[in-house]
């Protein structure tokens, strides 16, 4: 039986391991943006987690600033190019349709763009910031929307470096991850003394708590390396 437990052990003590061998990649990578402040109410979370899935990409954004920056520098009015890019393919067509729709219903450009819930400090609250400066203040409107495309692609520029420098701690942190369930695995279906364990109280608990802890290490580690800024 001491045996047996010790092989059950090494499946836990794998477990540890994820989570002690997490803390040196803290000093090393950028940490990742929170999604919601840790005191942010459930409700609060959903919302921006739902809308951060909907929002277009960086390069998508940034390609349709692009066209309607063309559009204005061939001679049509700021109005008329925001409705030409409500009749793209592009992502940001489902953000510029009810703008167009409310234009053609009478309102002003800049009232239809003040009515569109858009995330602020997201790529396409980038574009309808310069969109709303432009409608409200006037002036040529094609050099700023270039300007902000080019400001989003660095920043896709700088996203795709993170991510390919992250690359090799995101698959330590699986493979630490994995292999304690692995093991685990391996020893259950090829050792009988180990099964014989999982089926008592103490060896039941043991793997539950290894469980715990190898999701704690998972996490911790998802919550270092984080997600590009």
């Amino acid at each position: 039986m001491p045996m047996t437990l010790d092989l059950v052990g090494a499946a836990v003590a794998s477990s540890l391991t994820a989570a002690v061998l997490a803390a040196p990649i803290a000093g090393r990578l950028p940490r990742g943006r929170v999604l919601v402040a840790a005191g942010s109410r459930r409700s609060s979370w959903s919302v921006r987690f739902l809308r951060r899935a909907n929002e277009p990409a960086l390069d998508e954004v940034a390609t349709w600033c692009e066209q309607v920056a063309r559009s204005l520098r061939s001679g049509s009015s700021l109005t008329t190019a925001v409705a030409d890019g409500a009749a793209t393919e592009s992502t940001m067509s489902r953000l510029i349709v009810p703008v167009a729709r409310a234009v053609n219903r009478g309102d002003s450009l800049v009232t239809a763009l003040d009515a569109t819930d858009v995330d602020p400090v997201s790529a396409a609250g980038l574009a309808f910031t310069v969109l709303r400066s432009c409608a409200r203040f006037g002036g040529p409107a094609a050099a700023p929307l270039e300007r902000a495309a080019a400001a989003l692609r660095a920043r896709d520029a700088v996203a795709a470096e993170q991510r390919a420098q992250s690359a090799q701690a995101q698959l330590s942190a699986r493979v630490l991850t994995l292999v304690p369930i692995a093991l685990l695995a391996i020893l259950t279906t090829t050792d009988a003394k180990v099964r014989a364990a999982l089926g008592t109280p103490a060896g039941a608990a043991v793997v539950l708590l290894g469980a715990v802890l190898n999701g704690a290490g998972a996490l911790w580690m998802r919550r270092i390396i984080g997600r590009p800024q």
